[in-house]
C-alpha cells in the first residue's frame, strides 16, 4: 500500500494542479456555449470515429454470412425466374394460364462458394465447396450472375471439381439470341477473355455486340444464360464457317461464388433418350 501512496504524496502539488485545470476546463465548457459547442463537435467526431472503426469491424465478421445469404437469396431468385419462363412459353403455345406453375419448374439451384481456381492454363479446374451430400453429381451445370462457369467433372462428400469454361476440353452449346442459330462455344486456351463459337454457317449475319447466350438443349444448363457478346466474326477459310470471338461476360479471374445447376427432370429425360439406343439394338 505504501508503494502506491509513495508517488501520491512526492506529486502532490502537481496532482493538485491537475485537478484544479481539469475543474476548471469542466466549468469552462459546461458555461460558455462556444466552448461548449466546440466540445459537443469533437465528441462527436470522436466518438463518430471509433463507431466507424467498430462498424466496419463488425461488417467484416459477418462478411461471410451476408455472402452466403445473398447466394441463397440468388438461387431462389434464380428459381423463380425459370418458374415464370415455363408459365410464360407455356402461355404462348396454349393461350392460356396456368394454375400449377411448378409444372414447368424445371431447374433448382445450389449456392456455392469457390475454394480454388485457375485462369492461366490450357485446362483450367475450379474447386468448389460442396459435393455429393450437398446433391452435387458429375455433369450438372455451374453459372454464375454473368455466365456460365462449366461443368461438375467430378465430386467427393464435400466438395466438387468443375472444368471451367477456359478449358479446352469444355463444350457449350449456345446460341446468337437474336436470330437463335445455335453452334458450340470452346476456348483456345489463350486469352481468357474470350471464348469461340463455332459450327455457325457463314451466311448468318452477326453484329459485334450481339449477344450470346445457352440454348436450352442441353440437359444440365437452363436457356437464356448470357455467356457473353459478339467481340468479332470471320470466315474459316478451312471449314466455310463462321468463327465468332465471344467476348465473356464473367471475368474468370475475380470469381468467388456460383450456384450449381440442379434439373429436376434431368432422369426421365435421359431414361427417355436411353431407350432410344435399347429399340435400334432390339431391331438389329
Amino acid at each position: 500500500m505504501q508503494f502506491i501512496l509513495n508517488p501520491i504524496i512526492k506529486n502532490g502539488l502537481f496532482l493538485f494542479y491537475v485537478l484544479l485545470a481539469i475543474i476548471s476546463f469542466i466549468f469552462t465548457f459546461r458555461e460558455k456555449v462556444y466552448h461548449k459547442s466546440v466540445m459537443d463537435k469533437t465528441s462527436t467526431q470522436v466518438s463518430g470515429y471509433f463507431d466507424k472503426k467498430i462498424s466496419g469491424a463488425a461488417n467484416f465478421i459477418h462478411l461471410r454470412q451476408d455472402n452466403e445469404l445473398l447466394q441463397n437469396e440468388n438461387a431462389q431468385l434464380r428459381k423463380e425466374l425459370e418458374l415464370m419462363k415455363g408459365e410464360i412459353s407455356a402461355f404462348d403455345t396454349v393461350k392460356k394460364t396456368f394454375s400449377n406453375l411448378e409444372f414447368h419448374q424445371t431447374y433448382s439451384f445450389i449456392p456455392v462458394e469457390i475454394i480454388n481456381n485457375s485462369v492461366m492454363k490450357s485446362n483450367n479446374m475450379i474447386t468448389i465447396n460442396k459435393g455429393s451430400r450437398q446433391g452435387i453429381e458429375k455433369g450438372m451445370g455451374v453459372i454464375s450472375g454473368n455466365g456460365v462457369i462449366g461443368y461438375v467433372y467430378k465430386t467427393s462428400p464435400n466438395y466438387s471439381r468443375v472444368m471451367s469454361t477456359l478449358n479446352k476440353n469444355t463444350r457449350i452449346t449456345a446460341q446468337i439470341k437474336n436470330n437463335e442459330y445455335f453452334g458450340t462455344l470452346t476456348w483456345n486456351g489463350k486469352d481468357p477473355r474470350f471464348a469461340q463459337l463455332n459450327e455457325i454457317p457463314k451466311y448468318i449475319e452477326v453484329s459485334k455486340g450481339d449477344t450470346i447466350e445457352t440454348d436450352g438443349k442441353s440437359s444440365s444448363l437452363p436457356g437464356g444464360i448470357m455467356i457473353g457478346t459478339v467481340a468479332s466474326a470471320k470466315i474459316d477459310e478451312i471449314s466455310g464457317e463462321l468463327n465468332i470471338q465471344v467476348r465473356l461476360k464473367e471475368d474468370f479471374g475475380r470469381l468467388h461464388y456460383a450456384q450449381v445447376v440442379m434439373n429436376l427432370e434431368k432422369n426421365e429425360i435421359e431414361q427417355l433418350e436411353k431407350s432410344d439406343s435399347i429399340a435400334a439394338h432390339a431391331q438389329l
